[in-house]
Formats: C-alpha cells, structure tokens, sequence
C-alpha cells in the first residue's frame, strides 16, 4: 500500500514538475490574470460604480432638497441635491451637462422642471412625487393641520416570493467559475491524454511500466495534471474576487466566496470523470494526429456542458434544466449556478452530488480497463467495438 501511494506521488510529483515549468502554461496563466484585473478595472472605470444624479433647487427651501434625496433613495436612485440661488445659472450648468436637472420654484408656486434633452424617468418621477407632496403638506399647513401630526397611510407590500439580495453577483461569480471549470477541464483533459499518447509513442511508457504499474502510472498523472489545474483554477478564481472587491464590482465577499467553493467541489468530480476518460482515449491512439478523433466525442460532451449552463442560465427553473441538473455531468456545470441562485435545496444537492461521484468511479473503472489494456499496444488506432469489448470482458 505504501509502495502504491509512493508511486502514485512520485508519477503526480513528475507531472506537476513538467507542467508547472511549461513556457506555455506560465505565460497563458499570466495572460489571463492580467485580462481578468485589466478588465475588472476597465469595467469599474466605464460603469462608473454607484451611479450619483445632480439635481439643483433653486427656489426652494432646505426640506426640498432633503426631500428629492429621499425620494431618490426610496426609488434606488442616488440623487444629490444642491441648492442655487439663479435660475440661469441652473439652466447653465444643465445645458453643460454638470448637472442632470434643476428644479426652479417660481413666485405663483409653479413648478419648473429643467433638462438637457429629456429628463430620466427616475427623476422625473422623483421630482413629481417630492412636488406633490410638498404641496400637499404646505396647503395643509396653511390651513394649520400638521401633516406629522396625520395617521400613516395604511399600505403594506407583500412577496410572492422570498428577494434574494445580490444574486445578479452570485449567479455571475458561478457561471464564471463554471466556464474556468469547461477551460481546465479541456485543458487539463487533454494534457493528461497528450502525455499518454507522448509516452506511447516515444516508447517511455514501457520504461515507466518496469518501475510502475499502470495504474499507478494512471493515478499519477490524473492527479499531478489535476492538481496543476485546480491550482490554476484557485489562483484565477481568486483574483477575479479580489478584482472585483477592489474595483466595488464585487460587494458580497462572503456569499461570492462560498459560491466559489462550491464551484471548487463539483471541479474536483468534473475534472475527475473527464480526466479519466481522456487517459482512456490516449491510451486507444500511438499518434498524436489520431487523437483529435478518438477524443471527438468527449469534446462534445464538454461543449454540451458548457452550453447548458451559459444557454440554461435563462431558464433555470425549466424541465429541461432541472433534468440536466441530475444528469453527469451536466451537473457539475449547472449546479453551482442552481446553488448561487437558490434554486435547489440541500436534499438536490447531496443526491446530484451522490449521482456524479457514482459517475466518477464509473467513468475510472472504464478508463482503467481501457488504459491497462491498451497502453502497451502500438499501430493503428484501437476501434470503439474493441473498447466495448475491454470494458464487458471479452477481450
């Protein structure tokens, strides 16, 4: 047992030593951190954050101005009230675009409502809202009622359902993490099957194979690539989070944060069942030109995946989504973003997660049986009724 486990390290050892040192592997990684904070400040910089509307009074008292922030508040929208004392001088500064609009209170108590080239929606409704309730509150006071002094409005809202605060960033931070799954998943896949065939062809497998059992050999490599990925995966994914806090992109650490973890854990599954099936697949090839078709159809199945869960975001709480979601290993994909959602509850979970790890130990057990009987065999590639037959037994 320890001999076995010493081998299994020493082989992952190996992989991780090679990759890690790869010029490629270093620079695309590189690349892509650079991209993910160039873009989060580029991002930020264009949306400009918390969005803040100007709005000038001229005319008005202090409770005005108090009274259009209120409003804009309760509307979502910040607005900032300044208080001018010239009418021109407002129309000025909104025809220069330093401010979005000005409100003018003239002598009679008309109202004007002032902008460049039309007035938002927002703040038109703000304005008309704080006007008329100004007036209200002033022809009450001229007829000595205090309008503090009347009973509330009785109005209650209710929810159809539960608001799931911050969720445009949940689901954002697992469909993220779901695509860097896809990548390290198509990377790493096809590392490990590139390798098999590079020790075929070369002839260094039989080497390994006086020192290793070919399972061993297997293990190893699954599990050096695999650790190479996730860390890559991890590094990535971390500061794409730091990025996004940093630039107020990201305001919900904690969720975002435990959202990725679940990304991290279904990872481990997907690239475990992907992993081993693309060791199967250069395991049936002796060069490298054949294994584009002999891996053809787990690409598929990897575009598949990546497409339900960009497409399946629109309709999560669909038949067809919901089925895929039980299905390996659709689920790795579409399950982190259900959780970030909140569209799923614990007992989904354990149950999707019980069905991929099954699907995993499968998808090993087929691997295995292909990898062990097709590693040493060289010449054309092996054909899909031999392989049915390595996995039933017959050969």
């Amino acid at each position: 047992m320890n001999s076995t486990l010493s081998n299994i390290l020493l082989v992952a050892g190996r992989e991780i030593t090679t990759r890690a040192r790869e010029r490629s592997f270093i620079v695309s990684t590189g690349i892509m951190l650079a991209v993910i904070i160039i873009g989060a400040v580029v991002w930020s910089s264009l949306s400009g954050g918390e969005s803040v509307e100007k709005v000038a009074v001229v005319g008005g008292d202090v409770s005005l101005s108090q009274a259009i922030e209120a409003g804009g508040d309760a509307a979502g929208q910040r607005i900032d009230a300044v208080t001018l004392p010239d009418p021109a001088a407002a129309r000025a500064r909104v025809a220069d675009g330093d401010l979005s609009a000005a409100l003018v209170v003239g002598p009679d108590g008309r109202y004007a409502a002032i902008s460049k080239n039309g007035m938002d929606p927002t703040i038109e409704g703000v304005l008309r809202g704080v006007v008329a309730q100004h007036d209200l509150a002033s022809a009450l006071s001229a007829r000595g009622v205090d309008a503090a002094s009347l009973p509330p409005t009785r109005f209650i809202t209710e929810r159809t359902q539960e608001a799931k605060p911050d969720q445009a960033q949940r689901i954002t931070v697992a469909l993220v993490g779901s695509i860097l799954l896809i990548m390290a998943i198509m990377m790493g896949g096809l590392m490990v099957a590139v390798g098999v065939v590079e020790e075929k062809s070369s002839r260094i497998v039989e080497l390994l194979l006086s020192s290793v059992r070919p399972l061993q050999l297997l293990w190893g490599k699954i599990l050096g690539i695999g650790a190479i990925s996730l860390g890559q995966v991890v590094l990535i994914g971390a500061t794409a989070l730091i990025a996004g806090k940093a630039t107020g992109l990201l305001t919900l650490t904690g969720t975002a944060t435990a959202v990725f973890a679940a990304v991290i854990v279904w990872f481990l599954l997907g690239f475990l069942f992907f992993a081993a099936l693309y060791a199967a697949t250069g395991a049936m090839v002796s060069r490298q030109e054949e294994l584009n078709s002999s891996s053809a159809p787990l690409t598929l199945l990897v575009m598949a995946a990546l497409y339900s869960g960009t497409f399946g975001i629109q309709a999560l709480d669909s038949t067809l989504i919901q089925t895929l979601s039980w299905i390996p290993p659709f689920s790795a994909v579409l399950m982190p973003i259900r959780i970030a959602t909140g569209d799923t509850d614990a007992a989904q979970v354990i149950g999707t997660l019980a069905l991929m790890i099954v699907a995993c130990l499968a998808a090993v057990w087929i691997a295995s049986r292909i990898y062990t009987l097709s590693i040493l065999r060289t010449g054309s590639r092996i054909k899909w009724g031999e392989v049915a037959g390595m996995v039933t037994g017959r050969k």
